[in-house]
């Protein structure tokens, strides 16, 4: 390497540790400035920390545990809980430059971290705390060392690689795709078919194996339920065309949203042209490709069997971003201006994300139809206001609560409540549809209750048959901006213990 090229490299490495400092700031002082509401699935989490366990009813444990260190720590707050996304979405940002730089170049390395971070996918990613956070932090590790362990076989990367595997298989069970794309890819590249002979390849594969012992067995104890839900997503409603085109529409277009319109054709663009020329490509390209290209077309193909929710398909938009990258930045200049193009079009649309979901609750419009907003919105004063009235109650410290609705509505209250109380959930229908079914229900201790019935107005008569006294106490409207207010129905029950 010449000494230009090396201060070349040196001068683009100092770029991407600017950018990411800058970055990981910015998002940091945006999660403690606009600490709004948490969703409902980031307040579901937080409860399932509040119970550690081996496993639970939808998501491997990872995601408990974490919240349960945001506890312990003192920061589940709002703005604690965005800032620890904030921080794991810069670790992913970090690996894909590690990644890029290490396949390609520094220079590719950068406009790999600015093509990532300029898409609303991303954004999301580090401001909700989901299981797709630590999951995608996982994978990138994984992808990284997976790489590494290939160039030269060494019991570092290998370690690496175990760790990257089963931590990512707690978060997620789309960790459990990686190491059946990879031996496809080892197999299609002479060069790195001498892996498949490595022990350490297999002995970080059955490591990792390990970490999933334990929720198994809480699986095994707990009817396979986990196993259950997931099955369910691979099931479809009866076939109709016109439902089928409908949901890959639908699949394309939040993708389009996701990726940002520009960075998403140009994707595209760059997989066909690689097909093209597929006898000729490089371990890297054919890499990064295996992981992209492929997956993502079967989620395009499974969109025709059922709806596909957004964020599934997410991991493997990030291989496709350095792949991007790189050839945009080899292959002359009409590729890199459309590259170039594609991340300002992107930064205005991150911009525009940020303002909005920082000032229009602000505005008074009506929040209703922007969904993003809606799913967020009047979370923090339901749960204040229902405190409230309960320590209007006589001794309001006895008082039980319970929830007829949605699990949101659970979990939102659980962690808005200024007590923080357990919540319990009277379940709408048999069988275990969800956390709180799980767990065990309202105790028959003689408390007091407060009932409260989400978008209803009457308590189901199996649980009104467990008070003697119900008596109905207000209705409550919470607005979250625009026609469709959070409505509640609350009733004040009292019953002898048995």
């Amino acid at each position: 390497m010449s000494p230009d090229h090396s201060q070349e490299d040196v001068c683009w490495h100092q770029r991407s540790v600017f950018f990411l400092c800058g970055i990981f700031l910015f998002r940091m002082v945006y999660a403690w400035v606009y600490s709004f509401d948490l969703s409902g699935d980031e307040a579901y989490y937080w409860d399932w920390g509040r119970h550690l366990a081996w496993g639970y009813y939808s998501k491997p444990p990872l995601i408990g545990w974490l919240m349960a260190l945001l506890r312990i720590a003192h920061l589940d707050s709002g703005a604690g809980i965005r800032a620890a996304s904030a921080l794991i979405g810069t670790g992913t940002l970090s690996l894909i430059y590690l990644l890029a730089a290490r396949l390609f170049s520094p220079r590719v390395g950068f406009w790999a971290l600015c093509v990532t971070a300029a898409t609303i996918g991303n954004v999301a990613l580090t401001i909700c705390m989901t299981t797709d956070a630590p999951l995608t932090l996982c994978w990138c590790g994984a992808l990284y060392s997976f790489w590494r362990l290939s160039e030269k076989a060494s019991f570092r990367w290998s370690v690496a690689l175990m760790l990257c595997w089963g931590i990512g298989a707690l978060a997620k069970q789309m960790m459990l795709v990686f190491f059946p794309i990879g031996l496809i890819f080892l197999l299609l590249s002479p060069q790195k078919k001498r892996l498949l002979g490595e022990p350490l390849l297999w002995g970080a594969w059955l490591g990792s194996m390990l970490f999933l012992v334990p929720s198994l067995w809480w699986n095994s104890k707990h009817d396979w339920i986990t196993f259950q839900h997931t099955s369910a997503h691979l099931r479809g409603e009866p076939f109709s065309w016109v439902k089928a085109f409908a949901q890959m529409v639908e699949f394309l277009g939040s993708q389009l949203g996701l990726a940002t319109p520009v960075t998403f054709v140009m994707i595209i663009l760059v997989f066909a042209l690689l097909f093209r020329k597929r006898k000729e490509l490089g371990d890297r390209e054919r890499y990064l490709l295996l992981f992209s290209a492929p997956p993502l077309l079967f989620f395009l193909a499974f969109s025709f069997h059922r709806s596909i929710n957004p964020n599934w398909p997410l991991v493997y938009y990030l291989p496709g971003m350095i792949l991007l990258a790189g050839v945009c930045c080899q292959q002359g200049k009409a590729l890199f201006c459309g590259l170039r193009r594609g991340i300002a079009i992107g930064v205005g649309l991150c911009v525009a994300f940020y303002v909005t979901m920082a000032l229009l609750p602000s505005t008074g419009l009506d929040l209703t139809r922007i969904v993003p907003l809606r799913e967020i919105s009047g979370w923090s004063a339901y749960g204040a206001e229902i405190g409230r009235i309960q320590h209007q109650l006589p001794h309001p410290e006895k008082i039980r609560l319970i929830v007829v609705g949605h699990r949101y509505h659970v979990a939102a209250l659980a962690f808005y409540h200024p007590d923080r109380p357990v919540v319990y959930q009277w379940p709408s229908m048999p069988g275990v549809h969800c956390q709180y079914d799980l767990w065990p229900g309202l105790p028959d201790d003689g408390s007091n209750v407060l009932v409260i019935v989400a978008g209803g107005s009457e308590v189901p008569a199996d649980l009104s048959a467990r008070f003697n006294r119900l008596e109905r106490l207000q209705d409550l409207t919470i607005p979250v901006g625009g026609r469709k207010p959070k409505r509640y129905c609350l009733y004040f029950g009292t019953r002898e213990s048995k």
